[in-house]
């Protein structure tokens, strides 16, 4: 399943005003693999691109304050990366 973010208004540039309920959407891909999330004990978003086959691979992170709702898969359990 796909990874949507919404950034708190600190993380965005002065500039940008906000997108709607979610600001990111990272879309799932056959072809590029599939987005989940986890959560660092110490607040960090991550997003995650995930295979089948081969390690995960860290997409982005978001820090405590920069992000303040995520919805999607949060990633399995016993997963590597």
């Amino acid at each position: 399943m796909s990874v949507y973010v919404k950034l708190s208004a600190e993380a965005r540039a002065p500039a940008e005003p906000s997108k709607g309920p979610l600001d990111l959407q990272y879309e799932d891909d056959e072809a590029s693999g599939a987005f989940e999330y986890d959560l660092h004990q110490s607040g960090t978003l991550r997003v995650l691109r995930v295979f089948e086959d081969t390690p995960h691979r860290v997409e982005v992170c978001f820090g405590p304050g920069a992000w303040l709702q995520v919805a999607g898969t949060y990633l399995r359990s016993g997963s590597e990366y």
